[in-house]
């Protein structure tokens, strides 16, 4: 079971988090690095297989990209803090956990304020 969550957004820094999870598994050991991409079987049920891990894990890594907070569904609306939004329930998950939430600020990305964030994950952040 791997020791690392990397929770980030495809289309913000995917390119990150491999290289990054290559370079931890290198470091670390083999299958040290959960990345839903790499590691969730096909027809594999998406949400449970998120929360399994996030509760075996023992530090959770959040990568946030420059769009991370910004960034918006096929509606136009902020995907950050929607309901169906994996990355808000993973970190939401991850902070109600208690285990280490660590940020990882890629691609000229810059740490979000608390007021930028949805209540959910601001709380937690204060």
């Amino acid at each position: 079971m791997a020791s690392l969550f990397l929770s980030y957004r495809r289309d913000d820094s995917a390119g990150f988090a491999g290289r990054l999870s290559d370079a931890l598994e290198s470091e670390i050991g083999v299958d040290s690095v959960f990345r839903d991409v790499d590691d969730i079987r096909p027809g594999q049920d998406f949400v449970e297989a998120i929360e399994t891990q996030l509760q075996a894990v023992a530090a959770v890594l959040v990568m946030i990209g420059p769009h991370w907070l910004d960034a918006t569904g096929p509606d136009g609306e902020r995907r950050l803090g929607a309901p169906d939004d994996f990355v808000s329930l993973e970190v939401e998950a991850a902070l109600a956990s208690g285990k280490p939430v660590i940020p990882l600020l890629v691609g000229g990305a810059t740490m979000p304020a608390a007021t930028d964030l949805p209540p959910s994950l601001a709380t937690a952040s204060s």
